[in-house]
């Protein structure tokens, strides 16, 4: 007897997915500070994260990103 085997690929929301699936915003001076005495950084989601990817490999969060731009609107008018 055959066993058949199927792959069922699920997508999800990037709202929630882990916060280590996606690249968040926050203040380079934590960033910094995480990078060079070790810790944790808050996104401006946040998410409670250490910074030791290359962001640039993973998508934005969406809260961040949703985030970011409302404050970069109300800095600019």
């Amino acid at each position: 007897m055959a066993t058949e085997q199927r792959t069922d690929p699920r997508t999800t929301d990037g709202d929630t997915d882990g916060p280590g699936d996606v690249a968040h915003y926050a203040r380079k001076d934590e960033i910094t500070r995480a990078a060079v005495d070790g810790g944790l950084v808050t996104a401006l989601c946040g998410v409670r994260f250490q910074p030791v990817r290359d962001p640039q490999r993973f998508p934005v969060c969406r809260a961040c990103a949703r985030l970011l731009g409302q404050f970069d609107q109300r800095s600019f008018s």
